[in-house]
Order: C-alpha cells, then structure tokens, then sequence
C-alpha cells in the first residue's frame, strides 16, 4: 500500500520576514504596511528525463506439447541518463505465463525472463507483455519514451481424445492444471434426443468433437455426428445404413467407426471418413456379427479393431484385425489363439504401443506384434472363470513400462470385477486387487484410479503391488459412481448416471468442488472442454 505524507503547517523567512503558509501549503508573504499577502507559487516538479528504449526482439512464437514448459523472454535497452532511480515495470497481458524472475539493471539493460509452467491448459492465445521504465516501484511516473511493448503467440497443444480412455494406452490421463473458478457451462446437443437417440462416447481433436449416435433398437440409422466445439453446432453428419455401430476414434484427420450386421454371419465394415467435411474415404472389410463391439483403435496410420467373428474362418471371437487406414491395405488378421486361453467376441477396445498390440481374452493377455500380428508374449490368467465365449467391456491399460492392468474375467457391460496386473518384461502375474471395481479406471504416475463398487469412493491404487495407498470419498450423497475415470494434474473427474463429480487433487482432503446435472461416459478434448455423453444428450463444460 503507497503512502502519503502531509505537512501540517509550516514557517519560512523571507527576506528577513517571517512569513506562514497558506491553506494550500504555498507559502504567504506578509507585505509591510498592510494590503492582500501574496501566495509564492509551488515550483514546478522537473519532468523525468526521456529514456527511448527498444526490445531485443518485438515479439516471440512459443509452441509446446501437453505438460511441457517453457521459458522465452527479450532485453529491454534504454538510452538517456536521469538523476532519478530508473525502476523496470512490466505488465504481462495473459493468465497462462508469468516473469521467471524480477527484471534486474545490467548498465543500461534489463533482461525479462518470461515462463510458461508445465501443465497449462491447451489452446492458442495472443497477448501482450509491455516494458516500461519509471522512477519508482509503483509506477506513479513513467520516463517518456521508455514504454514498448512484445507480442507473444501462445500454442499449448494437448493431445487428441482419440479413442477408448484417451490413447492407445488407455490411460484416461491429461497433463494439465485447471482451477476450479474457471469451470463453466459452454454448450449442450439435444436435437436427436426426442427422436430416440443416445450418443455413444466421443472423439476428438483441435476444434471438434465426434460422436455417433444410435437408437436402442435400430429403428433409425446411426449417424455420425461433428460438433464445433466453439459453438456446439453440427458441423457435418454422415449416416451409417448399417445396424449398430462403435464409439468413434480419431488420428490423423480420420475418423474410423465400425458397423454390426443384425444377422447372424456376415461381412460389415469399419468406415473411414475424412474428419474436416465426413466424406467417406473407405470402407475396410471386417466380420462382424450381432454383438456390440469396442472402440477402433486409431494410431497413426494404424487402425486396429478386435471383434467378434470371422465368417470365412468360422472363428467365433479372438479376431483382430489390422489395417492402414490411409491406403484399406489390410496388414494381418490375428485369429489363431491357443486353446484354453479364453474366447472374448465383443466389447473390447485393444490396445497399443511401439511394439505391440495388446488383447486380452480373459483366460489370457496377448502381445501381439505391430508388424506381423504373431503372438510375441502369452500370459495366462488363474483370475477367469469357466466358460466362454464370452464378452469383455473394456481395455488393457498400459503404464509404459510393460505393466498391463484390466480387469480380471469376462465382463458384462456395466459389470463389476477385480483388476489384474501382468508383467510384460517376465511375462508374469503382478497382482490381483481384493475389491471389485466399477466403470474405467484412469493412469496417472503409477497409481491407478478406480471407482470402488456400488460405491462414491475412488481407490488409488500403486501400480507395483495393487495397494491402495488412499482413497477420495466423494460422499454417499453422490450415489454410486459408475463412469469412466478421467483424471488430470488437478482435478479427477466421475459420473454417477445423473450426475458428474470434480475432485481437487490438490486441496488437503481432496474435496468434491463442482458437479454437473449429467452423467455418462466422460472426455477431456484439446479446447479445455469436459464432454458428458448423457442418455439425454452431449453436455459440454468448458474448463479453461
């Protein structure tokens, strides 16, 4: 807080006359021999001294990728002297990145450090940091000449929502900070809803957001839907004819979703479409049967995809397909399992990284090659239970460092079960969770985020030995928890079936800070939007 010091009174001689002051401070002059006293003027406060100052550079261009930080800056030069202090001012137009330190003289220079802290919210953004130099901290007077300013383009890029939980990891994680205060309602899409329409989870890249949206008894075809995620409007729809369809996945300016034939047998197909105006690229030749099943698996040029039949094999379950999408060309058909390592024929979502692609078929997780689609690794599961065919609703989550955790049976849609962990490097069993657990669970350095069945509690689990090293208790008042688990640098978000949940990861206590009037399946795209695809329709919240 500045201060402000007021004489009360003063004396002053002049001219051997002892003179007072005035009500205004300027001093009185008594005149000899009586008539009006005469007020001196207050002199003028010399004008600060003209400092031109120019910029090493007038402007910077700062790009990173999810989580990253970065550090940018230029010199401040200034010419000119002044018998007054020469303080550095500098206002910085832009919430996203701050000074690394207080600007310090170097003779007539001063560098401005300028840093970008990890885990910035995505998006691109203009701003302006402006240099000034003043006689004194609070900038009451500023040396004429000495203002300049610097433009910054800012671009925090965050990665697509391209699939099942994310990536082809699985993981459910953003590596990026919100606060609280900044969450808001930013758009909703009901136009389908009183037509009988329930959308499937999202897609999404820079700018929009991919839906397909289905009837539960096939009486309308599904369309595929892209929505500005500005506006909230449709930007394009694109009808499948074909029965049902997946959840869509996104790479590279495609958009992929695969049908399912209402028959028995028979051949349907995964539909390439361009992302930017829903032209149809190709279709890619699959078997697909009656059942429901997972999400495409998009990555790069890539495009993997387990279902539940291939007609001209008779195999019914443990088929996966792999194709390049830019070219329909398909690369392998992996189809040949061991017996007694269980059969899975609907709902899985594999997964994938450098190397290999990951299936799980309950009596067994697979390693299978990218490349060539041979089984690399084979590891058997004591956790399943007899039977089969059988469905798996899910994915194998990978940590990146050759631990894979799912869930450890056949599971149902909705159904609730222990996660297990496998070693990829000693083609091992980890660890088997003694409770059960509900919905999708989300990675974030080496714990595991898991709803706690038919409960409001979120287990975090270590992913070396299955401990549960603490728990969030969102409070019974918040009903069972029952959606995919979405987690970022600061907050985890959930869903019952009518409601989603914020946690702060970062207050003591992990206190539920917000909640939204919808529930379902849950994404995070790149333009700082939380989706909620609710039976009701697609709910939008922007976070940043």
């Amino acid at each position: 807080m500045r201060s402000r010091y007021v004489a009360s009174g003063c004396l002053i001689l002049i001219f051997g006359t002892l003179a007072g002051c005035g009500g205004d401070g300027a001093p009185v002059v008594t005149v000899p021999g009586g008539g009006s006293p005469t007020p001196t003027p207050t002199p003028t406060p010399t004008p600060a001294a003209t400092l031109p100052v120019t910029l090493s550079a007038s402007s910077a261009t700062v790009t990173v990728d999810e989580g990253q930080a970065a550090t940018f800056g230029f010199t401040a030069t200034y010419t000119g002297s002044s018998s007054q202090p020469v303080v550095a001012d500098v206002t910085i137009g832009s919430k996203r990145y701050v000074l690394d330190a207080p600007p310090t003289a170097s003779g007539t220079s001063f560098p401005v450090a300028l840093k970008l802290p990890p885990f910035s919210p995505g998006g691109q953004e203009a701003s302006t940091v402006t240099f000034r130099l003043c006689t004194s901290a609070d900038c009451a007077t500023v040396y004429p000449g000495s203002t300049a300013s610097f433009a910054v383009s800012l671009d925090v890029r965050l990665k697509d929502w391209g699939t099942f939980q994310r990536d082809a990891a699985h993981t459910g994680y953003v590596a990026v900070k919100y606060k609280t205060t900044d969450f808001t309602t930013a758009w909703s899409m009901t136009d389908y809803s009183s037509a009988g329409y329930i959308p499937t989870p999202i897609a999404a890249r820079r700018g929009r957001v991919f839906v397909n949206i289905q009837t539960q008894n096939a009486s309308g075809n599904p369309r595929t839907l892209a929505i500005n995620s500005l506006s909230g409007t449709q930007d394009w729809a694109f009808d499948t004819t074909q029965g049902y369809v997946s959840p869509p996945s996104y790479a590279n300016g495609r958009l992929i979703h695969a049908a399912r034939n209402l028959t028995i047998f028979g051949t349907v197909s995964m539909y390439v479409l361009g992302a930017d105006g829903g032209n149809r690229q190709r279709e890619l030749p699959i078997a697909g049967r009656f059942a429901a099943d997972g999400t495409p698996m998009a990555l790069d040029d890539n495009v993997y995809y387990a279902t539940e039949g291939y007609y001209a094999g008779g195999q019914d379950g443990n088929v996966i397909y792999s194709y390049d999408a830019a070219t329909g060309a398909r690369q392998w058909l992996g189809q040949p399992f061991p017996s007694g390592s269980g059969i899975v024929r609907e709902g899985e979502s594999v997964a994938a990284d450098g190397k290999f692609v990951y299936f799980f078929s309950a009596g067994s997780l697979f390693a299978l090659s990218r490349t060539t689609g041979a089984i690399v690794h084979a590891i058997q599961n004591p956790f399943v239970s007899s039977g089969g065919p059988n469905s798996y609703y899910g994915g194998p989550i990978l940590d990146g460092t050759g631990r894979v955790f799912t869930f450890s049976d056949y599971r149902a849609k909705g159904q609730v079960l222990p996660l297990v962990a496998f070693s990829i490097n000693s083609d091992s069993v980890l660890w088997h969770s003694s409770r059960s657990y509900a919905g999708e669970p989300a990675l974030r350095d080496g714990k595991l985020y898991a709803i706690r069945a038919n409960s409001a509690v979120v287990d975090i689990i270590d992913t070396t030995n299955g401990s549960v090293t603490a728990s969030i208790d969102l409070g019974a008042d918040k009903g069972i928890l029952t959606s995919n688990v979405v987690v970022t640098g600061s907050h985890l978000f959930v869903a019952s079936d009518t409601t989603t949940y914020a946690v702060d990861l970062e207050q003591s206590g992990n206190p539920t800070v917000w909640s939204a009037p919808h529930g379902g399946p849950l994404a995070i795209t790149p333009d700082n939007l939380l989706v909620v695809s609710a039976s009701g329709g697609i709910y939008a919240y922007r976070l940043a």
